[in-house]
């Protein structure tokens, strides 16, 4: 065994059940997106909560681990792709629309809500949620967001 799936399963041990995975097919599965350039993470983080994020990060972090976060893979751009291996961090299981605050127009969701929940939850309130990926009913949040933004919020969640 190597230093490396040494200091993921002692991770797996840290997290709830099932939350760290170290499987082929998991492997396989979180490798890529819609597009051609595929590479398989050593492991595939599937967190529940924001608290087990922080700790795959800071643990990430501790032991120099590559962390790519992904939304549902159905993008173009490859950028899910985890090019330097490590751990491919989901976050479609966070699905909370946490609020939506019609006087400024601003939604707190988690990053795993997918984007056609998001526009119908805003349209109940006679709102309008403007991008309109082809993908919608299938593209998350979190998947969607400009890099940089999603970049400070895993670091400020660490």
């Amino acid at each position: 065994m190597t230093a490396l799936a040494a200091r993921l399963r002692s991770l797996a041990r840290e997290l709830p059940a099932g939350e760290l995975r170290l499987d082929e097919a998991n492997r396989a599965a979180h490798a890529g997106d819609k597009w051609f350039a595929r590479h398989e993470p050593d492991a595939v983080a599937l967190p529940r909560t924001p608290a087990s994020v922080a700790r795959i990060l800071r643990f990430a972090h501790t032991h120099r681990i590559p962390v790519t976060p992904r939304g549902a893979g159905h993008g173009y751009v490859g950028g899910c792709v985890p090019v330097q291996g490590g751990i491919a961090l989901s976050l479609a299981r966070l699905r909370r629309i946490k609020e939506i605050h019609t006087g400024d127009f601003v939604a707190v969701v988690q990053p795993g809500v997918p984007t056609q929940a998001l526009q119908d939850a805003v349209e109940a309130k006679g709102l309008f949620y403007p991008p309109d990926p082809a993908s919608r009913a299938d593209s998350t949040i979190g998947g969607t967001s400009p890099p940089t933004l999603a970049d400070r919020a895993a670091s400020s969640t660490a």
